[in-house]
């Protein structure tokens, strides 16, 4: 006759019920705080939970999967990031959780230049749907240089409600540097100077990575840069470019999608908060605690549908930039493909 063994779990139920009442109420106890104490929470990103967040005592927060963690999240929605799309539904989720969860921007204005079908249909871009603003535009409300009416609109209805609004583009992503900053602690900084309207992150435009296809991720797909020609002074590199973080309190008006006109004489400034007087670029390039990271090409799938969608200035761009990026001499990026989410 065949005996059944009693499996592992039998005999570990069998020891646990020799165990004293006692024993087994600190036991309990302790797994609870355990968990109520250490276990922070679960971020989610479009495909269900991907990090675990943990909390040590008296040192912050820190990321089982290694991946970068925001320093401080913007819940007063300090900052928020303005926006003109167009028909890039599959392109938002990732910058959307990137800026979310790794920046701790909580306010996004997402400004629909006619998408078909409109941005707002979409069910899911991947973080709370509390933190999304639509507007939509119709054919009919399109206006030259349509990017710069977007912006000045944008300030015009939210400016209110923030100290700051970043006005990139959807294949822009910030990454701060410095790890003992945020996006926050540095604007709160350059907000102790009057003179401070806008601040201009440098460009670091990514290469196709001769990548024909799109990939699951931009931030780990496109993993090579052009250079920054720091013998020369970056003239030959588009990285001299700057996007603007405009204060709401100083905004004029878009001088183009680049920079902004400013009131009371204020200024645009660099990452330490030297003027930069240029209409785009700011020179030498520096990115030592704010990078804007440009995809300004992505995959050749990608980029025909960039060329066929045009953009919100009327100039789409053509084969003539796609071959400048594979013939500008290139470095190695990989700093983004550590971000997950």
């Amino acid at each position: 006759m065949l005996v059944k063994r009693p499996t592992m779990s039998a005999h570990v139920f069998q020891a646990w019920q020799k165990l004293p009442l006692k024993t087994i109420f600190i036991v309990v106890l302790c797994l609870a705080v355990i968990h109520f104490w250490f276990i922070d929470d679960f971020d989610y990103g479009t495909h269900g939970i991907t990090n675990i967040g943990i909390h040590i005592p008296g040192t912050g927060r820190i990321s089982l999967s290694g991946s970068p963690k925001v320093k401080v999240e913007d819940d007063e929605e300090y900052i928020a990031i303005c926006m003109a799309v167009k028909d890039q539904a599959q392109d938002l989720p990732e910058f959307l959780i990137h800026h979310y969860y790794n920046i701790g921007i909580r306010r996004f204005y997402i400004m629909d230049d006619a998408s078909n079908p409109p941005l707002s249909s979409f069910p899911d871009y991947g973080i709370p749907k509390s933190a999304i603003t639509f507007h939509y535009y119709n054919d009919s409300d399109r206006l030259p240089f349509m990017q710069l009416n977007i912006y000045n609109q944008c300030n015009e209805w939210y400016g209110k409600n923030h100290t700051w609004i970043a006005y990139i583009d959807a294949d822009e992503f910030l990454e701060i540097i410095s790890p003992n900053e945020s996006l926050l602690s540095i604007l709160k900084e350059f907000e102790k100077n009057d003179t401070i309207g806008a601040f201009g992150p440098n460009w670091q435009m990514h290469t196709s990575s001769n990548l024909e296809y799109r990939p699951k991720s931009a931030r780990k797909g496109f993993t090579t840069c052009i250079y920054d020609d720091e013998e020369n002074n970056g003239e030959a590199s588009d990285n001299k470019h700057v996007k603007s973080i405009v204060r709401t309190s100083k905004y004029g008006s878009a001088f183009n999608p680049h920079t902004f006109n400013l009131k009371d004489g204020a200024h645009l400034v660099g990452e330490d908060g030297e003027y930069v007087y240029h209409w785009a670029f700011r020179q030498p390039i520096t990115r030592n605690r704010v990078a804007l990271h440009h995809y300004a090409v992505k995959s050749w799938e990608e980029y025909e549908a960039k060329m066929n969608r045009s953009n919100a200035m009327g100039n789409a761009k053509g084969m003539e930039f796609w071959e400048h990026v594979r013939d500008i001499p290139h470095v190695d990026c990989p700093e983004m493909a550590k971000y997950d989410p």
